[in-house]
C-alpha cells in the first residue's frame, strides 16, 4: 500500500524501469548549480521505449564504478526504493549512504547493477520514456 509521494513515484518509476534491463546506459551526467544538483541518466535501446531518463535532484550521495576497458554497458537492473524519514530501518544496503538527521526528508535511493554500477541518493526523482527515438522525430531516415 502506497503511504505517501515518494512511494507512489518509486511504484510508477519502477514500473518505466522495470523495462530497462537490457538496455545500454548512455548517458550519466551529474551537474552541481547553486543550491539544485542533479543527476542524469539516459539509458536506451529498452525493451519498450527507445530512451528512459532518470533525473535524481538534490542529490546527498552518488557513486560511479566502472572498470577499466569498459566501452559500453548493459543494465542488468535498475531499481528506485524509498527511505522515508519515518522509517525505523532503512535496507541494509542503504545504511551509511546519508546521515540521519532531524528534518530529512524522504529520499529516493537510485542502484543500477551492471558492469558500470551506480548508487545514488537524492530528494526528488523523475523517470519517463521515450516513445520515439530523436533519430526518427527529425525524419533523418527516408
Amino acid at each position: 500500500m502506497v503511504h505517501n509521494a515518494v512511494q507512489m513515484t518509486c511504484e510508477r518509476a519502477g514500473a518505466v524501469l522495470a523495462h530497462c534491463a537490457g538496455g545500454f546506459l548512455d548517458t550519466v551526467a551529474f551537474a552541481a548549480l547553486d543550491e539544485r544538483d542533479h543527476l542524469d541518466i539516459k539509458i536506451v535501446q529498452t525493451l519498450k521505449w527507445p530512451m528512459v531518463r532518470l533525473l535524481l535532484e538534490d542529490v546527498r550521495h552518488v557513486v560511479v564504478d566502472k572498470g577499466p576497458g569498459i566501452e559500453s554497458s548493459l543494465v542488468d537492473e535498475i531499481t528506485l526504493t524509498p527511505l522515508l524519514r519515518t522509517a525505523t530501518r532503512w535496507p541494509t544496503e542503504a545504511d551509511g549512504l546519508v546521515t540521519r538527521f532531524d528534518g530529512l526528508p524522504d529520499l529516493y535511493w537510485l542502484r543500477l547493477l551492471g558492469p558500470t554500477m551506480i548508487t545514488a541518493v537524492g530528494d526528488s526523482a523523475l523517470a519517463g520514456g521515450e516513445r520515439k527515438s530523436r533519430a526518427t522525430s527529425r525524419r533523418d531516415f527516408p
